[in-house]
C-alpha cells in the first residue's frame, strides 16, 4: 500500500549528529511527541512523524486497502529517503514502536540507535502463555468493534492498554479531546495486533545500541512484551523503567529524555 512517505515535521540542527526521527503511538499521533521535540531540537536533529493510520483519522478516515503495519514500516523508509537521512536515531512508542522494530528488522544497517517504549509488537509474546487471556481480550475487543466507532470503544481501548489510571473517568483525562477526535483509528489498528514475525529475527539487531522503555506501573503484554525482547535480544538491549504506565516517556518526559540523550550519542 505505502506509496508515499509519512508526513513529517522537522526542527533544530546538530551537525555530525544523526537525526532523531520519533514515531508516535496509534491514538494520540505526532502532537504526542512535541513537546519532546521542542526540547531534544535545541541539540540535535529532529523529526516527528505522522503514522498513515493517524493522517487518515485527522481527516475522519479510516486508511485506504492494503493498509498494514508493513505499510506504516515502508512509509517510514521512504520518509527517510525524502530527507537525505543513511542513519537515524530511531525511537517509537506503542504502535509507533512496532513499526520502527519492523523497520528495523528489515534495515539495521540505517540505525545509529533504536528506542522502543513498550511497543506493540504483539507478535513477540504470542503463544506465551503468560499472555494468553490478554490476548483473547484483545482479539474480542477488535471484534466487536461498533460502526461507526464510539466512545465506549475508546474507553475499552484505553484501558486495555493501561492508559486509564485505576477508577478514574477518561473523559476528565488531559488528552480525551484528542483521543475521541482521532477514534476512528481504532477500525484499523486490529493490523498491529495480527502482524507476524519471527524472534530469530531479532538476532539481525545485534549490533544496534537497543533502549527498552516500559512504565513501572505497566502490566501484562505492555511490559511482558518488552521483556520477551528484550531476553531475545540479549547484551544489545538495555531496559529503562520510568514512573507511571503506558505513556510513561510522557509522565516521565525529562528522565525519558536524559536518558535518550545518553542512549543517541554512545
Amino acid at each position: 500500500m505505502a506509496e508515499t512517505g509519512l508526513p513529517f515535521d522537522v526542527s533544530g540542527k546538530a551537525e555530525g549528529t544523526d537525526p532523531i526521527v520519533l514515531v508516535p503511538g496509534g491514538l494520540s499521533g505526532w502532537v504526542s511527541w512535541k513537546p519532546h521535540a521542542e526540547i531534544l531540537s535545541k541539540q540535535f536533529e529532529v523529526v516527528r512523524v505522522q503514522l498513515l493510520n493517524m493522517a487518515a483519522a485527522e481527516r475522519g478516515e479510516e486508511p485506504g486497502r492494503g493498509y498494514s503495519l508493513r505499510a506504516e514500516s515502508e512509509a517510514l523508509g521512504m520518509t527517510l529517503d525524502t530527507l537525505g537521512y543513511r542513519t537515524v536515531n530511531l525511537v517509537g512508542w506503542s504502535h509507533g514502536g512496532a513499526v520502527s522494530l519492523d523497520f528495523a528488522l528489515d534495515h539495521p544497517g540505517r540505525l545509529h540507535t533504536l528506542t522502543l517504549i513498550e511497543p506493540a509488537a504483539y507478535w513477540a509474546a504470542r503463544g506465551d502463555a503468560r499472555f494468553a487471556e490478554e490476548e483473547a481480550a484483545f482479539r474480542g475487543f477488535f471484534s466487536g468493534l461498533h460502526e461507526p466507532v464510539n466512545e465506549e470503544d475508546l474507553i475499552g481501548f484505553l484501558n486495555l492498554n493501561g492508559l486509564v489510571p485505576s477508577g478514574a473517568d477518561p473523559r476528565s483525562m488531559p488528552r480525551w479531546p484528542i483521543w475521541n477526535s482521532l477514534k476512528v483509528a481504532l477500525k484499523s489498528l486490529n493490523t498491529v495486533f495480527d502482524h507476524q514475525d519471527e524472534i530469530s529475527r531479532l538476532s539481525r539487531l545485534s549490533d544496534v545500541p537497543i533502549l527498552l522503555v516500559k512504565g513501572r506501573d505497566s502490566v501484562g503484554l505492555n511490559s511482558g512484551i518488552v521483556e520477551v525482547l528484550s531476553d531475545a535480544i540479549g547484551s544489545t538491549a538495555k531496559v529503562l523503567v520510568l514512573p507511571d504506565g503506558h505513556a510513561c516517556h510522557i509522565v516521565a518526559m525529562q528522565q525519558f529524555i536524559n536518558e535518550l540523550k545518553k542512549h543517541v550519542v554512545t
